[in-house]
């Protein structure tokens, strides 16, 4: 499994866990997790949510009147702010000789 680039869009940072670890999304950062973190504690890839909002504590919410739960609509939202980016990954010398081709065209022009 590869990495992703995860951005919370929510107005307030987000902690979770996954295999022991500790991970902070704090808003409008990208945060670099396993594809793997990302399922489990976001449900990255995963067409039906509902196991995530509930293990969240995202799908339901007491009514009004605080005697019953209802379906928690602000939840989904919340999830839904959870943005996604498929990292790539290069190893260094090919980097370092991308930035050798770009510094060569540069000094030409």
């Amino acid at each position: 499994m590869g990495s992703v680039y995860v951005t919370n869009r929510n107005p307030e940072p987000h902690m979770d866990k996954f295999n022991g670890e500790e991970f902070l999304f704090p808003p409008g950062e990208p945060v670099l997790v396993s594809e793997a973190a990302a399922q489990h504690m976001l449900g990255y890839g995963l067409e039906n949510k509902t196991d995530i909002l509930v293990r969240l504590g995202w799908a339901v919410r007491l009514n009004e009147k605080g005697k019953q739960y209802e379906d928690n609509p602000e939840g989904v939202k919340q999830l839904a702010r959870f943005v996604f980016e498929e990292a790539v990954m290069a190893p260094r010398s090919a980097l370092a000789a991308a930035m050798k081709r770009d510094v060569d065209t540069t000094e030409i022009a």
